[in-house]
């Protein structure tokens, strides 16, 4: 089994943050193998919600993983699984989690956790470790610096609407 968890520090209130990272469909998209996503009912929001998210991994061939949210804290959290349609035991089953929580200063600490296991029969907990130190933890890192960009840019445009009103 893999983990990683990062975090940082975004200059954007906890709320503002809570309303970016709270549209499903911008957050499922941060990940860069995360090609497009589409709900699968009306459901937009919340534990529960069901997606089918398009990978491509390198450029390869489209590849449509399920995921579903288990965990929604509103103001402060949102996780997911995700597995493959076809085979929910194989092809690196993973769970996705963001966490938010108020800094001083109007800041928020934004966590990113991955954990997922690529339940490969040879070689087991090492192919794991290896996808953590060689390949996982980068992704996390650039999703994290993906977050804190475009959360406080949204913030500023925020600011900025609230000051022309």
């Amino acid at each position: 089994m893999l983990y990683i968890q990062e975090s940082l520090r975004v200059e954007a209130p906890i709320e503002i943050a809570w309303a970016w990272i709270s549209d499903l469909e911008r957050l499922m998209k941060v990940n860069e193998f995360h090609v497009s996503m589409r709900f699968e009912t009306d459901q937009r929001r919340g534990k529960g919600t069901r997606v089918h998210i398009v990978h491509s991994f390198f450029g390869s061939s489209p590849e449509v993983r399920g995921a579903r949210v288990t965990h929604w804290e509103e103001g402060a959290g949102i996780g997911w699984v995700e597995t493959d349609l076809k085979e929910p035991r194989g092809n690196f089953p993973h769970s996705s989690q963001y966490r938010l929580k108020p800094l001083p200063d109007g800041a928020t600490l934004l966590s990113d956790e991955l954990r997922g296991s690529l339940n490969l029969p040879f070689l087991g907990k090492v192919a794991d470790r290896l996808m953590q130190d060689v390949f996982a933890s980068r992704i996390v890192r650039r999703e994290c610096a993906y977050l804190k960009a475009h959360i406080e840019e949204f913030a500023a445009g925020w600011k900025a609407g609230r000051a022309a009103a």
